[in-house]
């Protein structure tokens, strides 16, 4: 919420890599600009709850740091990377954002995480934040034709569960 004695809100934004978490981390972006806001980007990992599967080989905390620094420069991609605050945190996504939107002004969030099997388990981030945040929620829609790309991108991915880790906001 905005700070009294400096007057600087906070916008927080959720990334998880996906087209529509990048368009909302530029929008984020272009009201924190606006508005004289910090911008704090966030990312929430879960681990598997696997019961044959092993482990995944890299720790899902790194994976999610490298995840979330690799999306805010695939963001802004040919423009100077603005400075933003980024935070990794552990846990369930829909339920780590309503916790901290009692700290922000305003939560913006993509309109489509994960697809296929990945977003059925998972569940609509964007609208149980919309339904439980602690501040007003902007959801924003990926660029025209970014879904079909993503689309196509996930039917090529390893089939070995093993070497992928989801990422989720």
């Amino acid at each position: 919420m905005n700070d009294p004695r400096t007057d600087v809100g906070q916008i927080l934004v959720a990334v998880d890599g996906s087209p529509a978490s990048l368009e909302a981390l530029r929008h984020a972006h272009r009201m924190a600009t606006l508005l004289g806001d910090e911008l704090v980007a966030v990312t929430a990992w879960q681990p598997f709850r696997r019961l044959v599967l092993p482990p995944p080989t890299a720790h899902p905390q790194e994976a999610a740091e490298q995840l979330l620094a690799a999306s805010v420069i695939e963001a802004f991609r040919g423009q100077v990377t603005p400075l933003v605050r980024t935070m990794v945190v552990e846990g369930d996504p829909a339920d780590c954002l309503v916790k901290l939107s009692r700290d922000a002004d305003l939560l913006v969030v993509g309109s489509r995480g994960h697809s296929g099997l990945a977003g059925a388990v998972l569940g609509s981030v964007s609208a149980h934040c919309a339904a439980h945040a602690h501040c007003s929620v902007l959801v924003v829609h990926a660029p025209p034709g970014a879904a079909a790309a993503e689309d196509a991108e996930a039917a090529v991915e390893s089939p070995d569960p093993a070497e992928r880790i989801v990422v989720t906001y």
